[in-house]
């Protein structure tokens, strides 16, 4: 009797570990975002919108998500090894003027002082 009992009443560690694995398969499954977004449809048409747009861009419903993570796991598995993109050449913009040499700070203040000479022999000859 005991042995038929323990087959039909699971063990509480038993139902908990069923209850993670269900869990853990709505997450990687992405379920929970598909929930949300059916409640965002139903109850703010402009946040889900905003929230959920690319899915939106490329045809991508509720019902769909979990067929498309599917893939994308399956994908994993297929190919397991990251491949690396080639980076980008980006020439950084300066915000700052680059600094100045010795000769070009001399050139400046030279320049400076002949032009205050130049305006004071003017207010001179008014």
């Amino acid at each position: 009797m005991e042995a038929c009992l323990s087959l039909t009443v699971p063990n509480n560690s038993l139902v908990r570990i069923l209850k993670a694995r269900n869990l853990m398969q709505k997450y990687t499954r992405s379920q929970n975002a598909a929930d949300y977004m059916c409640y965002l449809m139903e109850e703010d048409e402009d946040a889900c919108k905003k929230q959920f747009y690319l899915y939106i861009k490329n045809g991508i419903t509720p019902d769909m998500m979990e067929e498309v993570y599917k893939k994308a796991h399956a994908a994993i598995r297929e190919n397991p090894v990251y491949e690396k993109k080639p980076k980008k050449e980006v020439k950084k913009k300066r915000w700052n003027h680059p600094k100045m040499s010795l000769v070009q700070k001399k050139d400046l203040v030279a320049q400076k002082k002949a032009s205050f000479l130049r305006a004071k022999e003017q207010a001179a000859e008014s």
